[in-house]
């Protein structure tokens, strides 16, 4: 059961990042059609946008429903590579780093230029509007701080785990080395919290995307999202 439950978690992956590939390059031809063109269809723009916040969250799903088997996992993936698994947060990225993308396309230096923008309300950030900024501070202060409180929470599962289960393993475990049924009740309670985590971690992902798609235009949550997406494989792609 364990090894096919992290078989199928594997295959998620590797789906989701085939499924990567392919939407960057179907955004790509977009991005291409779209230079090529006089007529912007922010409509069409913004279908292809929504399609990829739906697949994001087909994917949370499914890593949801796998977690009930096996959520360690998707803590720790073996099939991830070191540095993925350095950079990981909660089972994934930071919401917070989806902010520093945006300033490093807008070629920002994010403390003095905010601070600039606060003192006299005039914004020099390429593409991005005063409106636009105040918006994009105020959701990733949001963000901050319900990360925050998501690394408190899980830090005080790791710190239960600590204090309960693993004490009761080293004292309670018998000859044969198998767990009676205290010891596994608390790695349940334990698995009960990580998933629990997990799910919020995914939906503080989730939706710091969707709000952020809301702030910025089509054509600049196009551009953001390719480079999203380039990030990402090259990083699964460092060793």
């Amino acid at each position: 059961m364990e090894s096919s439950g992290k078989s199928q978690e594997q295959c998620l992956y590797k789906e989701w990042m085939r499924l990567q590939e392919q939407e960057l390059s179907d955004l790509l031809h977009h991005s291409l059609n779209l230079n090529n063109s006089t007529d912007t269809n922010d409509a069409e723009m913004s279908e292809l946008l929504e399609k990829i916040i739906q697949h994001f969250q087909d994917y949370c799903d499914n890593r949801r429903r796998l977690a009930h088997h096996h959520v360690s996992a998707f803590f720790s993936p073996s099939w991830c590579t070191s540095l993925e698994n350095s950079m990981s947060w909660i089972a994934g990225c930071r919401p917070s780093s989806f902010f520093n993308l945006v300033y490093a396309l807008c070629g920002s230096n994010i403390d003095s230029r905010l601070s600039h923008f606060l003192q006299d309300g005039n914004s020099d950030f390429p593409k991005l509007s005063a409106t636009q900024l105040s918006a994009i501070d105020k959701l990733q202060r949001r963000t901050t701080i319900e990360e925050e409180m998501l690394t408190a929470q899980m830090a005080s599962v790791q710190q239960d785990m600590i204090d309960m289960p693993l004490a009761l393993i080293a004292r309670e475990l018998s000859p044969r080395h198998e767990l009676n049924l205290d010891v596994q009740k608390g790695l349940g309670k334990f698995e009960q919290a990580m998933r629990s985590a997990m799910d919020d971690a995914d939906k503080l992902r989730l939706n710091t995307v969707k709000e952020l798609f809301k702030i910025l235009k089509p054509g600049q949550a196009l551009e953001y999202i390719i480079a999203a997406k380039k990030l990402r494989l090259c990083i699964q792609s460092w060793e």
